[in-house]
C-alpha cells in the first residue's frame, strides 16, 4: 500500500509565504515605476526572484535555496524601514518620509513569518521542512496566492499601495469639496475677501482666452489630447512654472470643453514643483485640495525648457503625447472651475469636471 501525500507541510507553508511576499511586490511594482522608475524595477526584480525561489523550493531542499530565500525576503525589509524611518536616500522621493501603511505591515509581516520559519528549519535541521516533491501539500499554498493575485490586483488596497503617496494620487470624487472647499467654512472674513480677489484674477484671466482658438492664436500649445474630467488643456511653452510661485493670474494651464478650435473656456490648472512633499500656499484656505504628481514632463520650448505635471491623460506614456523627457521629479496640481456657466458641482477646485466626458 503506497504512502498517504500529507494535507499540509512546513516546506508548503514557506512557499506560499514567500509567494505571498512576490505577488505583493509585483502588483505594485507597475504604480511604483510611474513615479520613479528605479523604484519599479527593483520591486518588479525582487519580485520575480521571490517567485522563482518559492517554486524551486517546491522540488529541492537545497540549503542553498533556504539562503537565497532569506536575502530576498530581507532585502524588501531593510528598504521599507530606512525609507519611512529615515526617509528615501536618493531618486525622486529623495528626504521624503512616507507613513507606514497597512500593506507594508502586511508585507513585513509575512515576510518575518517566512523567515522565521526558514531560519528555524535551517538550525534544526531540514527534515522538518518534509520532502521536495511536487505534492498537494507543497502545491496548493503555492496555488491559492495565484489564484488571489487577479482579485488583488484590481482592489483599491493595492492601488492605493501602489503610490508612495498613497491615496494622494487619487483622481475623481476624492478630489471634491463643497463650493470652494470645506476649510472656507473656517475662513475669517478678511481671508475670504482675499480668495475672492485671487478667484477674480483666475476669472479673469481665463476669460481672456475664450476660445481654444484664441489661446492657440496667443501662442499657447495643447497639452496632449482632451482628458476625462479635465477638457483640453493648453500651456504656455514660453515660461517653465518650476521657478515661479503661485499666483492665480498666471496658471500653468488653461482648460477648454474640447479640442475643436471654437471650444469654450472652461477653467484653469495650476502646478507648483516641490523638494519637501509639502504643498505651497496657494487659495486662501484650499491647500487641501493641491495633489501630488510623481514624474515631471520636460518639453523643448522657444524659451527654453517647459515642464508639464505626469498625467497620462494629458500627456501619455514616457511624455509621447507631447514628445518630452520624463524626469523623477515631483509636483503639485490643482483645477480651478471659475468660468461662469461651468461651475463645478463638486467644488471649485474639484479634480474633475462631471460635464466633461
Amino acid at each position: 500500500m503506497s504512502e498517504r501525500s500529507p494535507v499540509f507541510s512546513l516546506r508548503g507553508l514557506i512557499v506560499g509565504l514567500v509567494a505571498a511576499s512576490a505577488a505583493l511586490h509585483l502588483l505594485i511594482a507597475p504604480g511604483r515605476a510611474h513615479g520613479w522608475a528605479l523604484e519599479g524595477a527593483g520591486l518588479a526584480a525582487v519580485g520575480v526572484v521571490q517567485m522563482a525561489v518559492a517554486v524551486v523550493m517546491v522540488f529541492t531542499a537545497r540549503r542553498s535555496v533556504s539562503i537565497a530565500a532569506i536575502v530576498m525576503l530581507a532585502l524588501p525589509i531593510v528598504a521599507l524601514v530606512i525609507t519611512r524611518t529615515a526617509g528615501y536616500p536618493f531618486g525622486a522621493y529623495d528626504g521624503y518620509t512616507p507613513d507606514v501603511s497597512s500593506y507594508d505591515g502586511v508585507a513585513i509581516a509575512l515576510a518575518l513569518a517566512a523567515l522565521s520559519l526558514i531560519g528555524g528549519s535551517l538550525l534544526a535541521g531540514p527534515h522538518l521542512l518534509g520532502s521536495a516533491a511536487p505534492r498537494f501539500d507543497t502545491l496548493a499554498p503555492l496555488a491559492v496566492i495565484l489564484a488571489a493575485v487577479p482579485g488583488l490586483a484590481v482592489s483599491g488596497w493595492v492601488d492605493n499601495a501602489s503610490y508612495v503617496e498613497g491615496k494622494a494620487h487619487t483622481h475623481g470624487a476624492a478630489a471634491t469639496s463643497n463650493g470652494v472647499g470645506a476649510a472656507a467654512q473656517q475662513l475669517t472674513l478678511e481671508q475670504r475677501n482675499e480668495l475672492a480677489t485671487q478667484v477674480n484674477a483666475a476669472r479673469e484671466f481665463a476669460l481672456s482666452v475664450p476660445t481654444l482658438a484664441d489661446a492657440l492664436a496667443a501662442g499657447w500649445v495643447k497639452a496632449g489630447g482632451p482628458a476625462v474630467g479635465g477638457g483640453q488643456m493648453v500651456v504656455d511653452p514660453t515660461v517653465d512654472h518650476r521657478s515661479l510661485a503661485f499666483d492665480p493670474a498666471r496658471p500653468l494651464g488653461v482648460l477648454y470643453a474640447s479640442a475643436d478650435d471654437d471650444a469654450p473656456v472652461v477653467g484653469v490648472q495650476y502646478g507648483a514643483w516641490s523638494e519637501t512633499m509639502s504643498p505651497p500656499p496657494a487659495f486662501v484656505g484650499q491647500d487641501f485640495m493641491w495633489h501630488l504628481h510623481t514624474g515631471t514632463c520636460v518639453i523643448e520650448g522657444p524659451n527654453g525648457e517647459f515642464a508639464l505635471p505626469i498625467d497620462e491623460p494629458l500627456t501619455g506614456v514616457g511624455c509621447a503625447g507631447v514628445n518630452g523627457e520624463r524626469i523623477d521629479t515631483v509636483s503639485f496640481m490643482m483645477r480651478a472651475w471659475i468660468v461662469p456657466g461651468w461651475e463645478n458641482p463638486f467644488g471649485t477646485f474639484a479634480h474633475d469636471h462631471p460635464a466633461l466626458p
